[in-house]
């Protein structure tokens, strides 16, 4: 049976206070989000903020930030929770996530270098692990696995549509520098592409990543993302480009510089669809603190 946000944090309320002290009484939810323009950020906390009226919730921002992801959690515990379901808000799951882990104290080897807001650190700025009270733990799946996240791609392709039969949708990703993570970037959005294609309005859904990190990555990635503009426009042909980002359209205006393309610009957020990924993913975490409590 399927338990909403509410029945589930009764049920891990009743766990955690069982594990910890008298007087803690609740679980709640972490949200971690890269961060970005004010806009950005506002555009996290339009999707995070409904599920705060079930459930104690609070923002970290930036790239597995020690500082925002210790003010988080403080946060949460000032508000006497004692177990906290910590949901990332990124694309992929491979994202920040030994640093993470890392820093919670959820594994013990730290990573290669330390990413914060001025980039790579390497070695003896490695920061140590974060102190605090409570159990967490982390979803270890992101956007990229989330079946909401084709359904909003699909909304916003039927937004732009003519539905003249003529038009092809291309949807762009920031991808990784790393070959094998790349590819499972695209096989992933592949997947979601799908709920494009099941509407039968267009006559062509791709999916390219960019790799707009990686100066010996991005040019033949970037050549690649045009020749598909270029090809799939003539001919009175119109191509929809859909970027997969949070928000906004990311530097893919430049890459598109001088093609003909329709777009809006519109990322994922603030979506509901990507509220409801984000519930169902804090109950998924809040059923294993009660399963462990069972076993």
């Amino acid at each position: 049976m399927k338990l909403t946000i509410f029945s589930v944090l009764l049920m891990a309320t009743s766990v955690c206070h069982a594990q910890t002290d008298p007087g803690s009484d609740s679980c709640g939810l972490m949200v971690m989000a890269h961060g970005g323009t004010e806009e950005w950020n506002e555009a996290v906390r339009a999707v995070v903020a409904p599920v705060g009226e079930s459930v104690p919730t609070s923002i970290a921002f930036g790239m597995a930030n020690p500082v925002t992801m210790s003010k988080a959690i403080t946060e949460l515990e000032e508000k006497n929770v004692n177990c906290i379901a910590i949901v990332r808000l990124f694309m992929s799951a491979h994202s920040f996530l030994h640093q993470t882990e890392y820093l919670l104290g959820l594994r013990e080897d730290s990573p290669a270098f330390f990413i914060s807001h001025h980039g790579p650190s390497h070695g003896h700025t490695i920061p140590d692990p974060l102190k605090f009270q409570t159990d967490v733990k982390i979803s270890k799946t992101a956007l990229l696995d989330a079946p909401e996240i084709g359904e909003i791609l699909a909304l916003n392709a039927i937004g732009l549509t003519d539905s003249s039969g003529t038009e092809s949708v291309l949807i762009i990703a920031h991808g990784s520098g790393d070959d094998a993570v790349n590819d499972e970037w695209v096989r992933k959005m592949d997947i979601l592409a799908e709920s494009v294609r099941e509407t039968k309005l267009f006559r062509n859904v791709a999916v390219h990543s960019l790799r707009e990190d990686w100066d010996d990555k991005r040019p033949d990635a970037e050549a690649e993302i045009r020749r598909f503009v270029e090809h799939h426009s003539e001919n009175d042909g119109r191509v929809i480009v859909l970027p997969f980002r949070l928000f906004g359209f990311g530097p893919y205006a430049e890459v598109l510089e001088g093609l003909s393309y329709i777009s809006d610009g519109s990322g994922l957020l603030p979506h509901p669809r990507v509220t409801e990924w984000i519930k169902r993913s804090a109950n998924e975490l809040f059923a294993e603190f009660i399963q462990e409590t069972e076993i």
